[in-house]
């Protein structure tokens, strides 16, 4: 039916474009113009037809009644096909040649164009295929192409794929897509092998090349984002094992001294006691109690470590950050020699929280600035809350972080020197885990200078003012 309506369109055009040139071929004789204007304003009219209808044939055609029209209604005698004059066939026959070459060489012109446009499309349409499948979920950038040759091609188009652990069954439909064709179908393939079938109907007559083409396309992006996850999966695995290497080095080489120390120590007790006296017996004593402390607090944050790199599960509930800083001071106040001070507001404060992981935040960082300050000076533990954000600060009197540290102190394996070198070197995990769980809170960690000396170690939650 749609192939009638268009011949039956074409025809009336090349009727009607005739009729037009035959009116104004009459008001130019009219004017006494020459024969030679009328005959330019039939190609000119065989011109436009060529331009404006689907087939060559319809050019010929117009190219033929241009001539005959010319004969009947211009030449003499008028209104009959006769010709009076032999010199007439040889007009009639360069006016033919003339009007067909001019229509051949303006649907040449036309096919070539169409072509060239057709590429450009196609062109188009694989740079957004490709795109769409650029920072996208399989499942998207499949819909994304699907839908692009729906748009692209007034078609209804369906896509059956199999990858990884998923199957996917999508389709897509232009909005101005009727009367379909026959439906095309074409393998999706990945390392040669069939994942799945692109199949078109359309509007238009689509070359089954290119729908293998558009295929073949989909299934390279595929290919693409599988080698994409092997290599994002090989730089996790190497990072892993970056990790465990690095965390297997350094607790064979800060774990060795510790234990070496309690174990000489004790040897010494055992074999020597009798010749030590009560004091020397004490300093033994003291060494193994801050050897063994510095190794279950090692073994602490090795634990905790771990705990974060598989994933933090917080256990949120309503607490009371005065209980967790008395909490905190209780089990802090004899394992530090510096004196350490609570600054709390007035009114309570309450706020959801893994009470027993901000703990681990607060003593890990007192424990650091117990490392980094002076015997004797002040550690100052304080709470406040500043609009819709709750804070806590690690303050100390210590040698302060240096400026180029700041932003790598809370890498794992990081630390700065310390101020009293008999002090044990930490294994640089503390502070690592302290930016972990803080941020699984929604929170920041950053560190500033404490004025006029020392470390201000500043942490910050979202808050919102919490009933009792």
């Amino acid at each position: 039916m749609k192939p009638m309506n268009e011949i039956t369109k074409n025809l009336t055009f090349v009727i009607g474009i005739l009729l037009i040139s035959t009116l104004m071929s009459y008001i130019f004789s009219f004017l006494e113009f020459q024969e030679a204007t009328i005959i330019i304003i039939y190609m000119l009219g065989v011109i436009i037809i060529s331009q404006f209808t689907t087939h060559y044939l319809f050019g010929f055609l117009a190219s033929l009644l241009s001539v005959l029209a010319f004969n009947f209604f211009f030449t003499h005698p008028l209104y009959t096909f006769n010709i009076s004059q032999p010199d007439y066939l040889f007009t009639f026959f360069i006016m033919f040649i003339a009007s067909f070459l001019s229509s051949s060489l303006t649907s040449k012109l036309k096919s070539e164009k169409r072509l060239s446009q057709l590429k450009t499309n196609q062109v188009l349409l694989v740079e957004a295929i490709n795109h769409s499948f650029q920072g996208n979920e399989l499942s998207v950038a499949l819909y994304a192409s699907i839908n692009l040759i729906a748009e692209n091609y007034d078609a209804e188009v369906n896509l059956q794929c199999s990858w990884g652990r998923h199957d996917y069954t999508l389709s897509a439909k232009s909005n101005t897509a009727i009367n379909l064709g026959q439906s095309h179908e074409a393998e999706i393939s990945l390392d040669k092998n069939s994942i799945g079938k692109l199949s078109i109907r359309s509007t238009f007559s689509l070359d089954a090349t290119w729908i293998q083409t558009l295929a073949d396309l989909i299934g390279q992006n595929i290919e693409h984002l599988d080698l994409m996850e092997k290599q994002t999966q090989a730089k996790l695995e190497i990072r892993e094992q970056k990790m465990r290497n690095d965390l297997l080095g350094a607790i064979s080489h800060d774990l060795r001294t510790p234990l070496a120390t309690i174990i000489g120590s004790s040897d010494t007790l055992l074999e020597n006691l009798d010749q030590i006296n009560l004091n020397e017996q004490k300093e033994l004593l003291e060494n193994i109690k801050q050897d063994g402390q510095w190794l279950l607090n090692s073994v602490e944050n090795i634990l905790s470590f771990m705990r974060v790199e598989e994933g933090i599960k917080l256990n949120m509930n309503l607490e009371s950050v005065e209980e967790l800083f008395g909490d905190v001071l209780s089990r802090m106040v004899n394992r530090i020699t510096q004196k350490l001070v609570l600054n709390l507001p007035q009114d309570p404060i309450y706020t959801k929280m893994d009470i027993q992981l901000m703990g681990k935040v607060l003593i890990n960082l007192i424990d650091n600035a117990s490392k980094n300050a002076p015997a004797e000076s002040v550690i100052t533990l304080r709470a406040e809350i500043k609009g819709d954000r709750l804070i806590y600060e690690v303050i100390d009197e210590g040698m302060g972080v240096p400026e180029n540290m700041k932003r790598t102190i809370f890498e794992r394996f990081a630390s700065v020197e310390k101020i009293h070198t008999s002090q044990r070197k930490g294994l640089g995990l503390g502070l690592a885990i302290c930016k972990s769980i803080v941020e699984a809170h929604g929170g920041r960690i950053i560190v500033k200078d404490n004025i006029p000396r020392g470390s201000n170690f500043h942490c910050e939650f979202p808050y919102q003012g919490v009933e009792t």
